[in-house]
């Protein structure tokens, strides 16, 4: 639980442009929630699914696997204090939540080039055939541990810790330089 009101400040300058070029587009996620699940060594993420369904079906039930028995359930409604109390309250004793809206940052690399950008820096196999919308990684890019995330055909959503974020952003636009 919070001790005092978090102000989530992005990492990038107010400034910064989304857009790379026409091939590829790269933009902070702005507000939302990324909040850390862990459950007992039986949960499985259909009852986490069933259970966010349950106590805060506003929020809807993004989950992504990032390790046995942890996921990281995301989305873009802001939630205050007193609704993440309540959230941790309905929740079951198998699974307990952490709220990293503070420590991660989200990204969308979106583009038709977009795989050929996350291949410069990534071993994980983006194909269409082998990488469906919704399946997720946790990866390197480089050297940056990141939560790759297939959410449209060819646009992927990556969380990184935010100390991490501006390497990986400046990363990036590196990867995609000759797409502009």
């Amino acid at each position: 639980m919070r001790d005092y009101p978090l102000e989530n400040r992005s990492v990038f300058p107010p400034h910064v442009a989304a857009g790379a070029g026409a091939q590829i587009n790269l933009a902070p996620v702005t507000g939302g929630f990324v909040f850390h699940v862990l459950g007992e060594a039986k949960s499985d993420e259909a009852a986490l699914k069933q259970v966010l369904a349950k106590i805060a079906p506003e929020l809807g039930a993004d989950v992504r696997k990032s390790a046995p028995n942890q996921w990281f359930w995301v989305g873009d409604a802001d939630v205050s204090s007193d609704r993440l109390t309540e959230i941790q309250a309905g929740l079951p004793s198998q699974f307990v939540l952490a709220d990293q809206t503070h420590g991660r940052v989200r990204m969308r690399l979106s583009g038709p080039s977009s795989r050929m950008v996350l291949a410069k820096g990534t071993m994980v196999d983006l194909s269409i055939d082998q990488y469906a919308i919704g399946q997720s990684a946790m990866t390197q890019i480089g050297h940056i541990g990141a939560m790759i995330t297939r959410i449209e055909d060819d646009s992927f959503e990556l969380i990184v810790l935010r100390s991490f974020a501006g390497s990986l952003w400046d990363e990036l636009h590196h990867m995609a330089a000759e797409f502009r």
